[in-house]
């Protein structure tokens, strides 16, 4: 490995990272950004070599080996980098300078190279307002291509730990056709559109994130198959997190285009924050492939939002433990169509309110929706002709922070169908009934231990076998042997 410190290159180093400006006269600042692509530019797998920044660069763009095996380490958030106005490029970026262009090259994708690591530093992306910042297109995010804080494309093995990147134009960081990337510690702070955090194009496999911090003007996190080189997106893991954002995560597989993709095996866990869209946004057109996002495990998380889920693709296994969900529309826009304005665990995603979905399993295990305002909620808004195969409740409520009306029902049934109804464990109380007024018709049957215990009425022709409930043709406890409905007996 050969180590090189900025200040022994004779790199300026005189950069305030706030404005731009020298920090000592305030006057110009010196472009770092020539000499130490210069530095950098002999990277290989039998030399790599990393950048010590042990002061503050004004850069013109940094555009490193594409094959990587380098490393950029700071000495604390008061070192890294200022992007010089009218740039128009990425802040840092593998490849030469035009090789983020285009932005969505479409398959093969190409092999990757391996080994890059970035560490400890600011990175400030300087925003402007497309006429003053990196942009002069005219443009925040950019002209041809948007340009990022960070674009990493082709490549195995990243990772980025205690990087701070604020005032971008587009994305924070963009990772295009990347795989075994660990995003730790990292604070991403941009406001304005297309600020995603991190941005994944496919294809894009086993990324972990952990103990970040996003304020985003987009999506926090992104997973889209179709963009870049496009492709599936296997394996991604986010927990310990902090979010204020549009969406935690973006997730989608198809764009109406003529590929299909697919996501699997993305678990998030022991996050919190505050989303004004959907804290997961879950496609955004008809046509996806079945059980296009395979498996989705949500734990142990506080959600402020309009919806967890706001959905507009099919998806295979979703399930939820231990998260509550904060109703809340301050800051929704509602793009129609859109069925209604109701919040819930689970609807039509506000952005893309017109789509009908399958979904072969949702549960929730240990659940609550909390109110701290007399919203209308539902655990479940079904519409669009969209069908969920397998429904499970298990420990679910609903908690209010004052006193608040009940709400009508549990599921909220519009125009779409449930297959099996599961009810485990359930707390009725404010939540006046199972389903919506006439949404029985759309349930092919209802089971589980906890049918009894919720207090509600179902109809004969819903219950199956061997299940205590309260029959809405007698109002008396009752039970089905057989097909035949009997009175129920209290062991």
């Amino acid at each position: 490995m050969t180590y090189i410190r900025a200040s022994e290159i004779g790199c300026a180093l005189d950069c305030n990272l706030e404005n731009g400006r020298n920090k000592y006269t305030g006057g110009a600042a010196t472009d770092d950004g020539p000499r130490i692509n210069a530095a950098m530019a002999g990277a290989t797998a039998d030399n790599p070599m990393t950048l010590i920044i042990d002061g503050s660069a004004l850069i013109s763009g940094l555009f490193l080996p594409a094959g990587g095996n380098w490393n950029i380490a700071g000495l604390g958030c008061g070192t890294g980098f200022f992007v010089k106005a009218a740039t128009n490029n990425d802040g840092i970026h593998n490849g030469p300078p035009n090789a983020g262009v285009p932005s969505d090259p479409g398959p093969p994708a190409p092999p990757r190279g391996m080994n890059v690591s970035l560490s400890n530093f600011t990175l400030n992306g300087n925003q402007g307002n497309g006429h003053d910042g990196d942009s002069t297109s005219g443009t925040t995010q950019g002209g041809k291509v948007w340009y990022c804080g960070i674009n990493l494309m082709n490549l195995n093995n990243i990772t980025f730990q205690d990087v701070v990147v604020v005032n971008t134009p587009s994305y924070h960081i963009r990772l295009s056709n990347v795989g075994n990337v660990v995003v730790s510690g990292c604070v991403l702070k941009s406001h304005g559109p297309s600020t995603d955090g991190l941005h994944f194009d496919g294809p894009a496999n086993d990324i972990t994130i952990s103990n970040c911090d996003f304020t985003t003007g987009d999506d926090s996190i992104a997973l889209n198959c179709p963009e870049g080189y496009s492709g599936n997106i296997s394996r991604v893991a986010v927990t310990n997190c902090t979010f204020n954002s549009l969406s935690l995560m973006r997730l989608y597989t198809f764009n109406g285009g003529p590929d299909k993709f697919n996501i699997d095996a993305v678990s998030v866990s022991n996050c919190s924050g505050t989303l004004s869209e959907a804290a997961f946004l879950i496609g955004v057109t008809n046509g996806s492939n079945p059980n296009s996002v395979a498996s989705l495990f949500i734990s142990d998380c506080t959600l402020t939002c309009p919806t967890v889920l706001g959905i507009a693709e099919n998806f295979g296994t979703i399930a939820l433990k231990n998260v509550t969900f904060i109703a809340s529309r301050s800051h929704v826009i509602w793009v129609a169509p859109q069925p209604n304005h109701v919040c819930g665990f689970l609807r039509p995603s506000p952005l893309y309110g017109g789509v009908t979905c399958v979904g072969s399993s949702l549960s929730f295990e240990n659940c609550r929706i909390y109110r701290n305002e007399d919203l209308v909620v539902a655990a479940l808004v079904l519409d669009n002709g969209s069908t969920i195969d397998n429904l499970t409740f298990n420990e679910f409520g609903l908690q209010d922070a004052g006193s608040y009306s009940t709400v009508p029902s549990l599921v909220n049934i519009g125009w779409g169908a449930i297959g099996q109804l599961m009810l485990d464990a359930l707390d009725s109380n404010n939540i006046s009934s199972p389903v919506s007024a006439g949404g029985f018709w759309s349930v092919r049957s209802v089971l589980g231990a906890g049918v009894l215990a919720t207090g509600w009425e179902f109809p004969d022709e819903v219950m199956a076998n061997g299940v205590p409930f309260i029959s809405a043709t007698s109002g008396l406890p009752s039970i089905k042997t057989a097909g035949v409905v009997h009175l129920y007996v209290l062991p």
